[in-house]
């Protein structure tokens, strides 16, 4: 879900400030008022939600250089390290 932020549409407010962020889904409807004192506010930004990007699929030999313990299933059901 993305994050929103919302300004008061009169001067700050003591409890929200100059404004604050809120976390919905994008395709709900914008706040009319602030849910902490009840101005009326309006939608500034969205700011993307941030998530990690693989660079290079991972491998076996780049998960020991980064200390992983791999394991490995054998015929009988059990695990061995590699």
């Amino acid at each position: 879900m993305p994050l929103f932020m919302y300004a008061s549409l009169t001067p700050p407010c003591r409890l929200c400030g100059e404004g604050f962020e809120h976390r919905q889904s994008a395709k709900s409807p914008p706040l009319a008022a602030c849910l902490k004192c009840g101005q009326a506010v309006r939608r500034m930004t969205i700011q993307a939600v941030n998530s990690p990007q693989l660079s290079a699929p991972l491998s076996v030999s780049r998960a020991k250089q980064a200390g992983f313990t791999l394991l490995k299933r054998t015929a009988g059901g059990e695990f061995e390290k590699q």
